[in-house]
């Protein structure tokens, strides 16, 4: 939300700057141009931003994670030496008994010693063993979702800032390039999908805006715009039935593309069929 501030109280000053300039039309194509390195570049900076940000986090929870193990470390070496300490006592106190109750030779003792303390010790290891291995698998998964996070509001800051030049920009390969560095983090997308066909009709490549349309139908059946960009498609190419109908389609899902009908010149040559006058009326 603070780029997103950030962004509009920029885009608010260039706005005020360019309404105080509008009566100079000799420089009025620099600005636009000076504009643009201005906005990426605080895009770039933002990004920037983001990523030391994302090391910081990150060189945090691997230093918890450091801790984590050391103190895990220390209780259980603490654990270990009181452990055999008390197993020493056991000892002591069964070769008492054992003297006592006549079994006098060093050897069984010795023997019946050593399985003790061999068991014990196992018993310790194996404990320690698996309630470290927990410990490591518990830290494991939250700094995996904590990255995942990370990662996530780092696409979707990118995807932002990239939908935000996208609608700066006035040349139709430069807004189909935008677009496919938006398909390279989200490739399921019915939305790219849907205004790349519309840059892509503003080339007069017409089948190519179908395909794109199609993919966006097959991503999204229910985004009405995707229907709006295959009828303007198959306008064009003079598929007047299948233009109607998803024509009849993107309004269904989109009452608000009912008013741009009179502003589509793709239109044109499904005016004057019936279907499209009873649409219209």
């Amino acid at each position: 939300m603070n780029i997103v501030f950030k962004f509009f109280v920029l885009l608010s000053f260039l706005i005020f700057y360019t309404s105080l300039n509008a009566d100079n039309t000799q420089i009025k194509g620099l600005d636009k141009e000076l504009k643009k390195p201005l906005i990426e570049r605080y895009i770039m900076d933002e990004l920037k931003d983001l990523r030391i940000e994302n090391l910081k986090v990150k060189n945090e929870v691997e230093q918890r994670l450091s801790r984590a193990q050391v103190e895990q470390t220390d209780r259980a070496a603490r654990y270990i030496t009181d452990t055999i300490g008390n197993v020493f006592y056991l000892i002591a106190a069964a070769t008492s008994i054992l003297i006592f109750a006549g079994w006098n030779s060093l050897r069984d003792i010795r023997r019946k010693t050593e399985e003790i303390v061999e068991n014990r010790l196992d018993d310790i290891t194996k404990k320690y063993n698996a309630q470290m291995q927990a410990l490591q698998d518990t830290l494991t998964q939250q700094s995996k979702k904590i990255l995942d996070n990370q990662n996530k509001i780092y696409n979707t800051q990118y995807i932002h800032s990239l939908w935000m030049r996208s609608n700066l920009e006035t040349n139709p390969q430069s807004r189909i390039d935008i677009y496919d560095e938006i398909l390279k983090v989200n490739a399921n997308d019915a939305e790219v999908y849907a205004y790349k066909a519309d840059a892509v009709l503003d080339m007069d490549e017409h089948e190519w805006a179908l395909n794109l349309s199609n993919k966006a139908i097959e991503i999204d059946p229910e985004y009405g715009y995707a229907y709006w960009q295959r009828s303007c498609a198959n306008a064009v190419l003079d598929n007047k039935h299948e233009a109607i109908e998803d024509l009849l389609i993107a309004i269904e899902k989109s009452p608000q593309l009912r008013d741009e009908i009179d502003s589509e010149v793709l239109f044109e040559n499904i005016k004057e069929s019936e279907e499209f006058k009873k649409i219209h009326s």
